[in-house]
């Protein structure tokens, strides 16, 4: 019984297996006329026919049984129309396309083009005021981003940084509460910086970052190196070293050590410098510069906090300590730059048959310099 009832049931499957696989063969794939009217289409649009290339693809849309082919070929065929330069009848398919299919895979896309068509043809009042209204429709759309910085760009072109930031101010509410909420409020804070509000822009910045604390905010890391950077420009380093902290602090656990956010190495440089450059607290700056060696092993820094590290004992007469740090540069980096010059560091180290270059060496002798040549102090 049970060998008869299993036979049975693996049966019923395979006729079900193969009458939907029938089915979403007949549903999933187009037609061949279709399919050879639209592989026309790409091979003259890739030659640069765009004419021919228009016509092709305005030849599968008539022949598209199903939405998302037919949307597709008057994309195209709208696409081939702008290569070409024929702006009307770009135009005339967008058009086409979202009235025929306003909720189709290829509408929204539509609507941001015929944006941009009326902005490049000269009427910009009509373009930007479209892609105003498309980006507040459809904010979580790909284009979204790139639409509010053109639109941020055109009111910062027609009132300066400070009529950017009023616009945000004024039509960034539309957009709260969707994906470009953090956008807007950091894009605010760099407007106002722009116009000279350092302050205003601190302010503005730090909100976007803590609104959307890590990982909720793509902006978050970079609101808060700039509203660092500010801060020293104001005179305030301990504030701005405080938001480096705030930006490097959550840094999450991965089963090798920790995931590695872009601008994690740059905030911890610009800790230890301030530290070296402003505060003038030569044993604070040491144990930063020490941290990015310690807590970023992928940051390709590390050779030159070592080096920055090794130069801090030398000058304080601290030999002993100058000369372990540069055995661990000659042993952890034997193809760094720094690695040449270390014995000018410790003295019993013997030089290398390759030369120091001079620009390493002249920072053992110009001073404590905050943007020292050769070391990188991020965006």
């Amino acid at each position: 019984m049970r060998g008869r009832a299993g036979y049975a049931r693996a049966g019923f499957r395979g006729a079900l297996l193969v009458a939907l696989a029938a089915l979403g063969g007949c549903a999933s794939r187009p037609g061949e006329a279709y399919e050879q009217a639209f592989a026309a289409g790409q091979r003259a649009y890739h030659a640069g026919r765009y004419a021919e290339a228009a016509r092709a693809f305005a030849g599968a849309t008539a022949e598209a049984e199903r939405v998302k082919d037919r949307d597709e070929a008057r994309f195209m065929e709208a696409r081939a129309h702008e290569r070409e330069g024929d702006w009307s009848a770009a135009k005339g398919a967008y058009e086409k396309l979202v009235a025929a299919s306003p909720s189709g895979p290829r509408a929204v896309r539509a609507e941001y083009e015929l944006a941009e068509i009326a902005i490049r043809r000269g009427d910009a009042d009509v373009g930007f005021g479209a892609l105003f209204a498309v980006l507040k429709r459809h904010p979580e759309h790909g284009l979204a981003r790139r639409a509010l910085k053109l639109l941020i760009e055109h009111e910062e072109a027609r009132g300066g940084a400070r009529g950017a930031a009023a616009w945000l101010t004024r039509e960034g509410a539309a957009l709260r509460g969707t994906e470009l909420d953090q956008m807007v409020t950091y894009e605010h804070g760099r407007a106002l910086e722009r116009s000279g509000d350092r302050r205003g822009a601190i302010r503005v910045l730090v909100q976007a970052a803590r609104a959307y604390p890590y990982p909720g905010g793509a902006l978050t890391d970079n609101a808060l190196f700039h509203a660092a950077r500010l801060a020293e420009e104001e005179g305030r380093p301990e504030e701005a070293i405080g938001y480096l902290r705030e930006m490097v602090a959550p840094r999450e656990k991965a089963a090798t050590g920790s995931y590695e956010r872009p601008l994690f190495d740059d905030a911890q440089l610009r800790i230890a410098q301030i530290y070296r450059d402003t505060i003038k607290d030569r044993a604070a700056a040491r144990r930063e510069f020490r941290k990015l060696y310690d807590a970023h092993p992928s940051s390709l820094l590390r050779d030159d906090v070592l080096w920055e590290e090794a130069k801090l004992w030398r000058e304080d007469g601290r030999q002993e300590e100058a000369c372990s740090v540069a055995a661990r540069i000659r042993r952890d980096f034997p193809e760094s730059r720094f690695t040449r010059c270390v014995h000018h560091l410790c003295p019993t180290m013997q030089a290398q048959k390759q030369p120091c270059a001079a620009y390493v060496e002249r920072t053992l002798t110009e001073g404590e310099a905050s943007g020292e040549e050769g070391l990188d102090e991020g965006p």
